[in-house]
């Protein structure tokens, strides 16, 4: 069947249009991202590190001023130590010229991790990489322009590290954990295995969806390898130890009680109730014309590749409702600690991750189907003709998802059009002069007028005590600001 309807030269070139298709849609955000800057928590978390580099302090100066900012924030706020870390090093921290990398930076990561993952579970199952590639593209086009929240997904360092970038380790991680069982080479499990524990000590105090989510699946592991190769089990349980122990020093931080103290959240049990809840919503919400047409091609892959796999895939629908449980995990800590599912930064990994959720039971109910051969395409009747029909009718079904969705709401139109009106350029222009009139004494500014809906305004107010206010005035060394009002 493979043969007869995409040969290897058909497949190389779909795989490679669209990887140039994908790194072509991505141009007006990084575009986009030279007019970027610093907002809100960046200024506060990065501020002991900018004033150690204006200073002239060299590497051990700025590492020594980060981890102060981790101990600090640790005591006082909150837990969440690599992340914390990570806030202190953002780009403009060492030259204002610099954070148009946080849009880069967030890419590179979602776009490597995700490919990287597909790659190793095609790997792993034997079946031909090239589709891997055509899958990942798929599914990165449409995390990337359907996202929940652009800003905050690609433009806030402060934002989008905390959850895209972390959400991309967890990846990682769980990709390295894969090869770590499959590789017979001593030299690739260690490597895998030093990485591992390298992750897990940033992912225990990155975000709590995704250190909680991790850990999850960190036990399903173990439970596998303990079944199939004690061999290998302990070094599983040293990652895990790792883990947990840095997802438990990130919970107990003392600092966790005074944030805590401000908002009132759910009950255990309310929290994973609720979270499965949201975690069906949010499928059932997301699954669009666009997403429809993206899961055909996906099924049409799966059902190529499971034909002769030698996997039985006997339980769907224990799988598929395994799959949403697990899902669902990474919403229980914010609906537990605040009674909500999080800000729009937080929403767009859930996002991201629900893409893999739906192609791998796309992946498995195609093998069931195979295997139960309720479905057989009979390739000597099978003629061209109809698979270019069908390949014209998902795609109008994705346009249609497009047009329905909204041509401006897409990220690569959203940009390309911004750009394009020159709003960023302004937004670049207005915020520049606003940091010019607070290094030059005059503290009293106006907002920015010109904002693109993918980035912030300062978002300063008339009370100079309010936070962001405060902020930004340590960070620029100056007593107060306040907002200048008409």
């Amino acid at each position: 069947m493979q043969s007869k309807i995409l040969n290897k030269r058909a497949i190389n070139i779909i795989a490679i249009a669209l990887i140039i298709g994908l790194l072509i849609s991505v141009l007006p955000i990084i575009i986009s991202s030279f007019y970027s800057h610093p907002i809100a928590d960046d200024f506060g978390f990065s501020e002991k590190v900018n004033h150690v580099v204006k200073s002239g302090g060299g590497l051990f100066d700025i590492l020594s001023a980060s981890f102060q900012q981790v101990k600090d924030t640790y005591l006082g706020w909150q837990g969440t130590y690599a992340a914390i870390f990570i806030f202190s090093l953002q780009p403009a921290a060492f030259s204002e010229n610099l954070y148009f990398l946080t849009a880069i930076v967030m890419l590179i990561s979602l776009i490597a991790s995700t490919m990287f993952f597909i790659d190793t579970i095609f790997s792993v199952m034997g079946f031909n990489k090239t589709y891997g590639f055509i899958i990942s593209s798929i599914i990165l086009l449409l995390s990337i322009h359907f996202v929940v929240n652009k800003n905050e997904a690609f433009f806030w360092w402060n934002g989008s590290s905390y959850y895209t970038l972390f959400y991309a380790f967890s990846l990682l991680l769980l990709s390295l954990l894969i090869r770590l069982y499959y590789t017979e080479k001593t030299t690739t499990r260690i490597i895998c295995f030093i990485i591992s524990l390298m992750l897990s000590i940033f992912i225990g105090g990155g975000n709590y969806s995704t250190a909680l989510l991790s850990t999850v699946i960190m036990v399903v592991v173990l439970i596998v390898v303990w079944k199939s190769k004690k061999r290998l089990l302990p070094f599983y349980l040293i990652i895990f130890t790792i883990l947990l122990a840095g997802f438990i020093t990130s919970m107990i931080a003392p600092g966790n009680s005074v944030r805590a103290a401000a908002v009132n959240g759910e009950s255990p049990i309310k929290a994973i109730i609720h979270s499965v809840f949201y975690a069906m919503n949010y499928i059932a919400k997301w699954t669009g014309l666009a997403q429809i047409a993206g899961f055909i091609f996906i099924a049409i892959i799966a059902f190529i590749l499971t034909k002769k796999s030698k996997y039985q895939y006997k339980y769907p629908l224990l799988v598929f409702i395994a799959s949403v449980l697990i899902f669902a995990t990474q919403l229980t800590p914010p609906l537990y600690a605040m009674s909500s599912v999080g800000a729009g930064r937080q929403v767009n990994i859930y996002y991201y991750s629900y893409y893999l959720l739906v192609s791998f039971n796309v992946f498995y109910l195609c093998g069931w189907i195979n295997r139960k051969k309720l479905f057989i395409i009979n390739s000597k009747n099978f003629r061209k003709s109809y698979a270019l029909c069908g390949t014209l009718i998902v795609i109008c079904i994705f346009f249609g998802g497009c047009l329905n969705y909204g041509l401006h709401n897409i990220t690569f139109v959203d940009t390309f059009l911004a750009l394009k009106n020159g709003t960023p350029q302004a937004y670049d222009i207005e915020y520049m002069d606003r940091i010019a009139d607070i290094k030059s004494g005059n503290t009293v500014i106006k907002d920015i007028e010109s904002v693109p809906d993918f980035f912030a305004p300062l978002s300063i107010q008339k009370d100079s005590n309010f936070w962001i206010n405060k902020q930004i005035a340590r960070y620029y060394d100056v007593e107060k600001i306040t907002l200048k009002t008409e």
